[in-house]
């Protein structure tokens, strides 16, 4: 948002270029155009500036020239008009209102609720409102995560993929792609377990997502993303989070666990480190809160055994490594 008559730019990430298909589109707020950065073409022009015709330098001045509420979200249907009409029997002092006049009032109302479903997916972004809330409040997601996922999920609507598809379904493709977004991922039988829906019919809808163009491919999740979540549930210190954290900087130049799923790499790490740290941790139980089995956990011990022994261990890991071997540099 631009202040005065000065020149800003900013990254738009919800659109693409329709000749070269990048995604790296630049707005500029002075001459009310969106740009495509690669191949120069003007997608938009004479846009309407959206920021205030004031210029504040304090923020106790900006405070007091505000005229405006919270900003607006993507969750919010009907360009963020929430009021409500109840049912009209008493008015606002408390009395009964008459019968001839309570029609005029179920007139209201009825306008009302169809006037908040005049857009395109509006119906259906308030189911999808109530399913998110539900999901996200029993995960325990940040607010960024909810509000991440109810982006996805009003491109999804828009853009015509939510039709004939399961709501659930696609509000836990959302929230396993925001999560991923925001850097607090979930794996899929984390979402299974939370949602009841099949981890293979989120996988789906996660991809076909990305192929609606409802969202672009989310990053791929690192072990480190899961180690402080893992620790805490463990009861863990900070000394033996910061050493597995040490230990996966380490491994982030090795082959071997280069393109191994994150999760079991994060519970071998914090595994090591717990022992190392003299606070040691059954593999039951760090399978049973990471999600491996313990047949992965041990695998994936003997592999970082091997590793840590140097070049003459390389590839000949003992089939029971001592703590001794894990000497990392």
């Amino acid at each position: 948002m631009s202040r005065g008559t000065g020149s800003r730019t900013s990254v738009e990430e919800e659109r693409s270029c329709p000749e070269c298909g990048s995604d790296h589109l630049v707005r500029d707020y002075s001459r009310g155009e969106l740009v495509c950065a690669a191949c120069g073409l003007v997608l938009a022009e004479r846009e309407i500036d959206p920021g205030p015709e004031w210029a504040a330098h304090p923020i106790e001045e900006a405070d007091r020239l505000a005229r405006t509420g919270p900003p607006r979200k993507a969750l919010m249907g009907a360009s963020g008009l929430t009021t409500v009409l109840p049912f009209p029997t008493r008015d606002i002092r408390g009395k009964r209102i008459p019968e001839r006049d309570r029609s005029t009032f179920y007139r209201l109302r009825r306008l009302q609720i169809v006037s908040g479903s005049t857009r395109r997916g509006e119906r259906a972004l308030r189911d999808a409102v109530r399913s998110l809330n539900r999901i996200v409040s029993h995960m325990g997601l940040p607010n960024s995560v909810k509000d991440e996922a109810g982006f996805i999920c009003r491109k999804a609507i828009e853009c015509g993929y939510a039709r004939g598809r399961s709501i659930t379904g696609l509000i836990a493709a959302a929230v396993y792609a925001a999560c991923r977004i925001c850097g607090v991922p979930r794996t899929l039988d984390e979402m299974e377990c939370m949602t009841g829906v099949s981890r293979k019919t989120i996988a789906r809808d996660y991809r076909g997502l990305v192929r609606a163009r409802a969202l672009r491919a989310a990053p791929l999740p690192r072990p480190q993303d899961y180690v402080n979540r893992f620790c805490t549930e463990l009861g863990l210190s900070h000394p033996v989070e910061a050493e597995a954290l040490r230990i996966l900087r380490w491994l982030d130049a090795t082959v071997a666990f280069g393109s191994v799923s994150p999760v079991g790499t994060a519970a071998v790490a914090i595994y090591v480190a717990a022992r190392s740290c003299g606070e040691p941790r059954h593999q039951t139980e760090i399978a049973r809160v990471s999600g491996v089995s313990e047949v992965t956990l041990r695998g994936r011990l003997h592999v970082l055994g091997g590793l840590a022994e140097g070049p003459g261990g390389r590839g000949r890991p003992a089939a029971k490594p001592s703590m001794r071997a894990f000497q990392f540099p």
